[in-house]
């Protein structure tokens, strides 16, 4: 009964952490919507996930950011949450274009 409990209890603080978008202006992308669910990991490594949302529909995607050199790979995207988990990561790292949509999320990203 207690490990119920407590996966009950953990279930609801994971659907918690994405609860709250917070919007985030992309000048680079203006027919569209960003906002971010989440910012993990500690700096210099941060992770973001955005949920982007135009008139062809809403995607999600999973970002991992070295904010020492400035680079990024996607760790997944999707139409879904669901989706976005399931799809395969990027193996390398990029460097991040300046005044992308990768450099405006890691801008927030990569905040101390």
């Amino acid at each position: 009964m207690r490990r119920l409990a407590l996966a009950a209890a953990l279930l609801m603080f994971s659907a918690a952490t994405c609860a709250y978008e917070w919007p985030l202006g992309i000048p680079s992308d203006t027919k569209a919507q960003y906002f971010i669910l989440e910012i993990g990991g500690k700096w210099p490594g941060r992770t973001v996930i955005t949920k982007r949302t135009a008139s062809a529909g809403t995607s999600y995607s999973k970002r991992f950011y070295d904010c020492l050199n400035s680079s990024v790979k996607y760790l997944g995207n999707g139409a879904t949450l669901d989706a976005m988990a399931r799809s395969r990561p990027e193996e390398d790292m990029a460097p991040v274009v300046p005044q992308s949509v990768a450099d405006y999320v890691g801008r927030e990203a990569c905040k101390r």
